[in-house]
């Protein structure tokens, strides 16, 4: 019979890398034939955190999950789903044959691909909060972390997940231009500051 981390790592498979613990538990359950001890939700509850640097728990064994929303909100993940397609600029200077004329294009767009961001697209499973699209890949989906506040001068917005949405390419570019306000989410699973929305609407958005 498997073991108890075994079917945690099973159960968060199944639901996509991350979820929440009532769903963990419910999983479990489903996996694990028989009847459970009284204390099979502390069983998980504790699997998880050993098993986890982000826990104070952490028992220095393998690393296998990682808090999506942090400590105490009771969001899990599986680390070897969080390793999405990494975000990149292309190099554009140098295509085409010698025969070709060649220009060199600059870009001033710097996509930040930061543990945080991996985590907030994984709760999204890649897809974008403003139009819904979610970009598939041949190793996988693919989306990009907006922060609504600028992290660079004059504004100096902070990398925290109340300053950050999941967006397609498409739509990032528009928000990078100030081409389109944020107004209604298609999914939101977690907390926006309203302040860095009112920025962007007012301030940064034609």
């Amino acid at each position: 019979m498997a073991t108890w981390l075994e079917d945690v790592v099973t159960a968060l498979k199944n639901l996509g890398g991350v979820a929440k613990y009532s769903d963990i538990y419910e999983e479990v359950r489903k996996i694990r034939s028989g009847l459970l001890p009284e204390s099979w939700q502390a069983i998980i509850r504790r699997e998880i955190e050993t098993a986890s640097s982000d826990s104070e728990a952490y028992g220095n064994k393998r690393d296998l999950f990682f808090s999506v929303e942090g400590l105490g909100e009771g969001i899990w993940g599986l680390r070897e789903f969080s390793n999405t397609p990494k975000a990149f600029d292309k190099d554009l200077t140098d295509l085409g044959s010698d025969e070709t004329e060649r220009y060199k294009i600059e870009t001033y767009r710097i996509l930040r691909d930061t543990e945080l961001a991996r985590k907030l697209k994984l709760l999204y499973n890649n897809k974008c909060q403003l139009c819904g699209l979610t970009i598939e890949l041949k190793n996988g989906t693919y989306s990009e972390a907006h922060h609504i506040k600028p992290l660079g001068k004059p504004y100096n917005g902070p990398d925290k997940l109340e300053n950050i949405i999941v967006v397609c390419p498409n739509c990032h570019v528009k928000l990078d231009y100030g081409a389109i306000k944020i107004e209604q989410l298609k999914e939101c699973k977690h907390n926006i500051s309203q302040e860095y929305i009112d920025l962007h609407n007012q301030e940064l958005s034609a």
